[in-house]
């Protein structure tokens, strides 16, 4: 495939604007690199949750964040909403995210293309009977990164670039508290996208230290959607 002078010319001025509109092309949505990190040039972060367990972990934790005006980011698994969908009115009604992260929470670089497109779909189906929409961002399941199978499944139902992360807790190998805080503590910078998961005790115990530890630092817990405005 060859692209014309001008049609270069068009996409170098797209990029050199500093704009988003080069992801608006489902082609360019499918060939890019997953999302890491927000700007290096502002002090906040976002806290992306996996969104799954049962809910003695998760209902803490939101009223732990609704407290401390602390905005998040939940990546949720469609059989999770469907066994409790008011979880979802709960966390859009906070003003945190709500996004994809597939129907089964399967192994997504393992399975065939026709099951990537039936587990993202499931997820944005589910989603849009409880919210009205499809969720803010996609994350597969299974894996810190995508492949061009993942993405363009992404693409296909209304989603930009995949979100992945840079800092890992590891609260889902139920690493001990003071683990999970060295986990993010020593690893977060401006712009960080640091996953974390509702299902796991740890998540609940380290939370409130790692909130005051990052506001020490001067770095805001902010939504993905604010992070990468």
């Amino acid at each position: 495939m060859t692209i014309s002078r001008r049609d270069l010319l068009k996409a170098t001025a797209v990029i050199s604007a500093g704009g988003f509109e080069l992801f608006n092309s489902p082609v360019a949505q499918a060939a890019s690199a997953d999302i890491q990190n927000g700007s290096r040039m502002i002090k906040k972060v976002a806290l992306t949750f996996h969104g799954a367990g049962a809910p003695d972990y998760a209902d803490p934790l939101l009223k732990l964040f609704k407290a401390s005006g602390t905005k998040i980011s939940v990546f949720a698994v469609g059989t999770w909403l469907v066994k409790d969908p008011s979880i979802a009115s709960k966390i859009i009604d906070d003003g945190h995210d709500l996004g994809n992260h597939t129907m089964t929470h399967t192994q997504m670089k393992t399975i065939s293309a026709k099951r990537v497109d039936s587990e993202i779909a499931a997820c944005a189906n589910e989603l849009k009977k409880l919210i009205g929409n499809h969720g803010a961002w996609f994350r597969p399941s299974g894996t810190q990164f995508s492949t061009s199978t993942i993405r363009k499944a992404a693409v296909k139902y209304g989603y930009g670039p995949c979100i992945s992360y840079e800092v890992d807790s590891e609260d889902f190998k139920d690493v001990s508290k003071s683990k999970m805080v060295t986990n993010v503590m020593t690893n977060v910078k401006n712009g960080s996208i640091i996953s974390m998961h509702f299902g796991h005790k740890v998540t609940l115990e380290a939370m409130p230290t790692i909130l005051d530890k990052l506001h020490a630092q001067g770095l805001t817990p902010v939504t993905l959607t604010e992070l990468l405005a």
